[in-house]
């Protein structure tokens, strides 16, 4: 094909006509999705598609995107959530340019802490003779995390933790290959794979002139895209844990310990008094919790506010005395700022996070300019399945300040056959879950368990909202002598391991809270079924009660929509491609036909299982005929 003697959209339509005669598989959505996406780019507009699994959405996106950079030769990016999505990507990119024809430079680049750091390598191994043989691989430029196979706990004494000035001048810039990769992508004309964590520290930097990519970038897409207010507000927050504060103090107080150590030593007291308050709170809101919390209220009691004032005067003593700046000192004056959040959290020891409310405008404008476009993608980003285009995508769009004219698309919907190979389950035999009666809800939804296992014969994820109700349940069914092999998400953060052993073992039952919810892409008949064991609702937070605080209905303009959103992810690890049957059951009732609440239609409707009943007699009937069905296959 010569791509640049066709207008856009012509070439992309060829390359669906060329693709099909090749023996491409027809897919109507992904067609529909790329000519949008096309559109969008000779209009010079942004553009927001929801796109269902099977869909094929990052082909939809990569033809027109890699026929206008032929067209442009200007850099263009794609932001994602994962190093799994950017390596697909990759080959992605690799097919669409094999069948183009043609050749373009393609960076992945990784975050910092995927790269060994030469220096601190090398001061490892002098202490690790072992190593020295990855030292010789890592010297010829092998540095990433997937060319060297060493533990978490050593991966974490050698990798890149910061990229500075001091970076200029160490030995091994000029073989570092994180430092190479940054040179590349600050100058290239290419397409760029990054993570959104780098996306967005670009575009918060970029017009002070330290941007990480090219500035006149021309087009970028950003895939699981519902992750991304969270990346942006990561960004805006300043955070500190008690070291962190109390190293600024030792690091400004340096040349003056002598003069000022009766102020150094009362200062850090004062801070070691703060954060045994906020422990002993952050304890208290975890005991009354009724979800797994990632955000903790900062309740600033009179001890709290006395200790923060002094602690204030203090930092600020030492500011004027030394004549430098403390940076923690402006978090303190932001403590008591109305137009700042605070919260607490527990990464990494407990932390003081500040930020602005209000970061949609400012999100907004740096994500939407006239000189680039923006192509947001995900399959989760609508919250109600009725209404406008608008009302559709609103809660997304309106948490990411997208301006009135961002192009939305009609959401497409998976091509696979949801009404024969699925089914739905709700239960209305179960009390409302409430902190009040956890133990009993816990205990009757078990007993719903064993019932809704004994149907599929183990081959189950079960999905919780809290550790505690997972580790509840999951210490239950494994004393039950139940026939199917019951594991737990693991505790650390690398997960494949037990994922392989769930898969290779097809009737074993897992239980898993958090990135189990949308981490999870487990293909046949291993996972026959998901349940979701309460609905995921949002953790009251100082975030979400931020959100909620303006609205006039609350429940259903914030609430509801960040549960749908989190259903339909955690409802979308069932079905991973058109082979794939099973069931998706949920335990919560208040999505029953027994409880009418306002939000029942919206939610079973957000979902593709279309197929529903509250009966397990009909979903054994339903699991039968669609094992025969796989029979006569």
């Amino acid at each position: 094909m010569k791509i640049k003697e066709l207008s856009l959209l012509s070439a992309v339509n060829r390359f669906y006509k060329d693709d099909m005669e090749n023996g491409l598989q027809r897919r109507d959505g992904q067609i529909e999705m790329s000519k949008e996406i096309t559109q969008a780019i000779m209009d010079n507009k942004s553009i927001a598609v929801e796109a269902e699994v099977g869909i094929g959405k990052s082909i939809a996106y990569l033809v027109p995107l890699v026929l206008q950079f032929f067209r442009e030769r200007k850099q263009m990016l794609i932001a994602t959530s994962t190093i799994t999505l950017q390596e697909q990507l990759e080959r992605d990119i690799i097919k669409v340019l094999e069948a183009l024809g043609v050749r373009a430079d393609v960076e992945i680049a990784k975050g910092m802490k995927n790269y060994i750091c030469l220096k601190r390598f090398q001061n490892f191994v002098r202490e690790h003779s072992d190593y020295i043989r990855t030292y010789d691989r890592a010297k010829y430029g092998l540095q990433t995390r997937t060319d060297v196979y060493v533990s978490e706990d050593v991966w974490n004494k050698i990798c890149i933790t910061s990229c500075g000035e001091k970076c200029s001048d160490c030995q091994f810039r000029k073989i570092c290959e994180y430092s190479l990769m940054r040179e590349r992508i600050r100058n290239n004309d290419e397409i760029v794979i990054c993570n959104q964590n780098m996306l967005v520290t670009h575009l918060i930097n970029e017009e002070s002139g330290k941007g990480i990519f090219k500035p006149d970038f021309s087009t970028v897409v950003i895939d699981e895209a519902h992750n991304l207010e969270s990346k942006f507000r990561d960004a805006f927050t300043t955070s500190y844990s008690q070291n962190e504060i109390s190293n600024e103090i030792l690091k400004a107080t340096t040349n003056r310990k002598d003069v000022l150590s009766s102020l150094i030593v009362e200062l850090i007291q004062m801070v070691d008094s703060l954060f045994k308050y906020l422990k002993f709170d952050i304890n208290q809101q975890q005991s009354e919790a009724e979800g797994d919390m990632n955000t903790y209220y900062y309740r600033p009691i009179r001890e709290i506010r006395k200790l923060v004032l002094r602690i204030r005067s203090g930092l600020l003593e030492i500011e004027m005395r030394t004549n430098r700046r403390i940076k923690c000192l402006q978090m303190f004056r932001n403590l008591g700022n109305k137009n700042f959040l605070v919260w607490l959290s527990t990464e990494k020891g407990v932390r003081i996070n500040v930020c602005k409310k209000n970061i949609r405008k400012e999100i907004g404008r740096l994500l939407f300019t006239s000189t680039r476009r923006t192509i947001l993608t995900s399959g989760t980003i609508t919250s109600q399945n009725s209404g406008t285009l608008k009302e559709r995508y609103q809660y997304f769009m309106n948490s990411l300040g997208c301006p009135d004219n961002v192009c939305v698309s009609e959401p497409k919907k998976s091509p696979f056959d949801f009404d024969k190979h699925t089914m739905l389950y709700v239960s209305n035999k179960l009390p409302c879950p409430n902190k009040h009666n956890r133990n009993k809800y816990r205990n009757e939804a078990i007993s719903e368990i064993v019932k809704l296992l004994e149907v599929t014969h183990g081959k189950t994820l079960i999905l919780f909202t809290a550790k505690d109700d997972r580790d509840y349940v999951f210490k239950k069914l494994s004393n039950m002598g139940l026939p199917y092999k019951i594991m737990v998400q693991s505790s650390d953060s690398s997960q494949e391991h037990r994922l392989e052993r769930f898969q290779n073992n097809v009737n074993s039952v897992i239980l898993g809270t958090g990135a189990y919810w949308e981490g999870i892409n487990i293909k046949g008949e291993s996972l026959s079924q998901v349940i979701i064991f309460k609905l995921p609702f949002p953790v009251p937070d100082p975030i979400t009660e931020y959100k909620m605080s303006s609205k006039e209905c609350p429940l259903l303009e914030v609430a509801v929509p960040e549960m749908i959103i989190k259903l339909k992810q955690g409802a979308g690890r069932l079905i991973r491609s058109s082979e794939d049957k099973g069931i998706v059951s949920i335990l919560d009732p208040r999505v029953s036909s027994r409880l009418k609440m306002a939000y029942r239609e919206d939610t079973l409707a957000s979902l593709p299982e279309k197929n529903t009943t509250e009966a397990i007699s009909e979903l054994k009937e339903f699991w039968d005929s669609i094992k025969g069905d796989g029979k006569n296959d």
